[in-house]
């Protein structure tokens, strides 16, 4: 258990000092940011009664990821954690939640409310639909992780399920539950996904590079 993270408003006279938090402090009141029991330490320490606790996090093993570096765009409300990578012009949408260990390759989007689990591999110039799932490898424990080629549309809820290969430039039909792997260049749907045809010109499997900006 690594810590639980919150956010307190206290109303106090008294200039706290929070190890590892920050303190924001105009007059009586405070913002503090930083664990929950080392805020409340000093809580009990100055006897202070009037106070709000915001958890963010309750025992977390992992942090969220720091944006600061990043060059590309991650809206409001989306999740990731530490230990992802998100190449140059991706894009994650509100909603969408990305666990640890993920490489997400350049002009991906993340579409809203998608699940991206743990070490999958998705490439360049895909887009994951909305309130799609991706397997992860960490419980129920996977030796195989979920990789996507390049160029691959997944259509919303649709389910790829762990260690499932997708090839370049398929495309996964909406609300498909894909059991076994994809090869390049078809189109797959249903539950389980089965192979339709291959790819055509009128499939239109083409990023919209101004929403990559």
């Amino acid at each position: 258990m690594k810590y639980s993270s919150s956010i307190c408003i206290i109303q106090t006279p008294y200039k706290l000092e929070v190890e590892n938090g920050k303190v924001f402090k105009s007059d009586n009141l405070s913002i503090v940011f930083g664990d929950h029991n080392k805020i409340l330490k000093q809580i009990h320490y100055y006897n202070i009664t009037s106070y709000q606790f915001i958890d963010l996090s309750k025992n977390s093993i992992m942090d969220l990821l720091k944006y600061d570096s990043l060059n590309c765009r991650v809206e409001y409300g989306a999740i990731i954690r530490e230990n992802v990578t998100l190449e140059k012009d991706c894009v994650v949408l509100m909603g969408a939640i990305i666990n640890t260990g993920t490489i997400i390759k350049e002009k991906t989007m993340i579409d809203m409310n998608a699940v991206i689990g743990s070490n999958a591999i998705i490439g360049r110039s895909c887009h994951i639909g909305a309130g799609s799932v991706i397997a992860g490898t960490m419980e129920p424990i996977s030796k195989e992780n979920v990789e996507i080629g390049d160029n691959v549309l997944i259509g919303a809820n649709s389910v790829i399920l762990e260690g499932i290969k997708i090839g370049n430039n398929s495309i996964i039909g909406a609300g498909s539950i894909v059991t076994k792997n994809v090869p390049d260049n078809v189109v797959a749907y249903g539950n389980p996904a089965r192979i339709k045809r291959m790819v055509k010109s009128i499939d239109h499997n083409v990023i919209n590079e101004e929403l990559r900006k």
